[in-house]
């Protein structure tokens, strides 16, 4: 589930879902809607994205800095992200996705997105349901 929530300069929305791994991939929507038609967006090409990190909230804003890199570095608009690996391996975690897209046209962009930060993003993990926030600077 996403929900965008009220802030006055940036973007600011909550994902969720039932494992980190869902949560992750929601979040990654609400990136993607925040910057393109997601919906409209035929997946024509392939990325795969893998990240590191000592904490959850780390590897969710690490995760979707690298989507966001690549969407940019490609000239790519995703449509969605699919994790494959994620666990935890010694004191780090990691996470190993796909991100599907097609190439950036004018009439499916939306906002022009700079970063996403760590500034009031969370990973929090409540009675088997997950939630992240994600703040990102437009």
């Amino acid at each position: 589930m996403l929900r965008y929530l009220e802030h006055k300069a940036d973007v600011i929305f909550e994902a969720s879902g039932a494992s980190f791994e869902e949560t992750l991939e929601e979040a990654s929507r609400g990136l993607f809607e925040t910057i393109a038609d997601a919906k409209k967006v035929k997946a024509a090409k392939k990325i795969t994205v893998k990240q590191t990190a000592k904490k959850l909230d780390e590897l969710l804003i690490f995760t979707l800095s690298d989507l966001l890199t690549q969407s940019d570095v490609n000239e790519l608009f995703f449509a969605r992200f699919k994790v494959k690996k994620f666990g935890k391996k010694g004191d780090s975690y990691f996470v190993e996705g796909v991100a599907e897209g097609a190439p950036m046209t004018p009439r499916l962009g939306r906002t022009a997105v700079k970063a996403v930060t760590l500034h009031e993003s969370r990973v929090l993990e409540k009675d088997g349901k997950w939630t992240a926030r994600v703040l990102l600077d437009v």
